[in-house]
């Protein structure tokens, strides 16, 4: 009798502990759940977003399960195993396949015709780290916004390095005019639908191209208002650098600013804060989603120019791996172009 009493006594306790242990871990979720709350309201103060109550919720699930993926990336980084880090940037509350149907617009032809110059090795002396926004040709870093315009924000990047290295200094083109007029049926690009950096170059190269006070950025797609506009640069082609060669990359990169597609597909490069980043990617060719723009380089990676504002990355740059492969981090010597301005005697640079 004493001893069965003894055992229900014992079950009891163990049930009751179990109970307490189940109250304690749910407070402890509840608590956890709150926290992050908090930090995801923080984060929709500073980024300006707001959503329905459906909506909220639902952007809310996916704020927390990238939130936790930071968390444990920092965890690597911490203890040396990784060489760059991810934060809560202004798409911290979108999944990786919103992102990526959303921003990631690059598009490749297999009918678009080369250029009629191709950069090659040549063997040059170049200097150990180039930056070229320490020469001051480089732009402000912009915001593509919500239109897959990466494309025209490449292309313009290094158009206007090329007319401030010519001396013609404080320039912006229209990133615009090329989401609205190097489209279809002449050019195989599609405005905010994405676009090869090829044709901005081959356009600009036709028609100029407005100043960007002239012909502002809108992010939509509208009717081509080019001949509208006064103040125009007109440039000379451009050269495509020979793909799958690191050491033209190089050579190149240390005089021009380079239009380069990448992948950018995953999680880490949605939320890259700073560092090194050599994530694993696809580098294949037909893996190139996103144009950017090449500004610098140092022994250990690219500097690399985005068109996503100055809240992503470090200012608005990510520093990309330079590893031992012929594709490059992401395949960044895949396609790699940059334009050509040249002023002749007596030629004004302003197209009227």
């Amino acid at each position: 009798m004493q001893k069965g009493l003894l055992t229900i006594l014992a079950i009891t306790l163990l049930a009751g502990t179990s109970l307490l242990n189940t109250v304690q871990n749910s407070e402890q979720s509840q608590f956890l759940e709150d926290e992050v709350m908090k930090i995801y309201q923080n984060w929709q103060r500073e980024h300006g977003k707001r959503y329905s109550q459906f909506e909220n919720s639902h952007r809310f699930g996916i704020f927390k399960k990238n939130y936790g993926y930071i968390q444990e990336h920092q965890k690597r980084v911490e203890a040396g195993l990784e060489t760059f880090e991810i934060g809560l940037n202004s798409f911290a509350d979108l999944s990786v396949e919103e992102f990526e149907a959303k921003y990631l617009k690059l598009k490749q032809s297999s009918s678009r015709e080369s250029s009629n110059q191709v950069y090659k090795k040549q063997g040059k002396q170049v200097p150990v780290e180039v930056d070229l926004r320490k020469d001051g040709v480089v732009s402000e870093v912009k915001n593509q916004g919500s239109c897959g315009s990466c494309w025209a924000f490449s292309a313009v990047a290094a158009l206007e390095t090329a007319l401030r290295q010519s001396g013609v200094q404080n320039v912006e083109l229209s990133e615009q005019e090329l989401v609205d007029c190097a489209v279809l049926d002449e050019f195989e690009s599609e405005g905010c639908d994405g676009g090869e950096m090829y044709d901005g170059f081959a356009y600009a190269s036709k028609y100029g191209i407005a100043i960007r006070s002239e012909y502002p950025y809108v992010a939509v797609d509208q009717k081509c208002q080019a001949k509208k506009t006064k103040t125009r640069y007109q440039f000379s082609g451009f050269v495509d650098v020979e793909s799958l060669n690191p050491d033209a990359y190089v050579e190149a990169a240390a005089e021009h600013a380079l239009s380069v597609g990448i992948n950018a597909s995953g999680i880490n490069f949605q939320l890259y804060k700073k560092g090194i980043y050599n994530a694993k990617c696809d580098s294949r060719k037909e893996a190139l989603n996103h144009g950017v723009t090449n500004v610098g380089y140092a022994p250990e990676y690219y500097l690399i120019k985005n068109s996503w504002g100055t809240s992503w990355g470090e200012q608005g740059y990510i520093r990309f791996a330079r590893i031992n492969d012929k594709e490059g981090q992401c395949g960044v010597q895949q396609e790699v172009n940059y334009p050509i301005y040249k002023l002749f005697e007596n030629q004004s640079a302003i197209v009227e």
